[in-house]
């Protein structure tokens, strides 16, 4: 789903826990991840689909509270953010 045009040494794969987690939970995610933050220390993923990602709502996904979508006025999603990213990178 998620396609980098060249092959980048991330400490974790970010096409491929975003598109784990939108099939996952059946989310229709924005095609095109405008920029990502991965804090390591904190195991924490910040993804955004618009740039600035101005979110006036939150939508929990998951049953602990480790994934959430961002929206804006509108509904639409523009940010998420995956709590314990590394779990999904296996």
């Amino acid at each position: 789903m998620y396609r980098f045009w060249r092959k980048l040494n991330l400490a974790i794969d970010v096409p491929k826990i975003v598109t784990q987690i939108a099939e996952r939970y059946d989310l229709n995610l924005p095609p095109k991840i405008v920029m990502f933050h991965y804090d390591d220390s904190a195991d924490i993923l910040y993804v955004h689909f618009e740039y600035p990602a101005k979110s006036v709502d939150s939508k929990i996904v998951d049953k602990y509270g480790e994934i959430v979508l961002g929206l804006n006025s509108k509904g639409k999603i523009v940010n998420l953010t995956i709590i314990n990213a590394a779990t999904y990178n296996q």
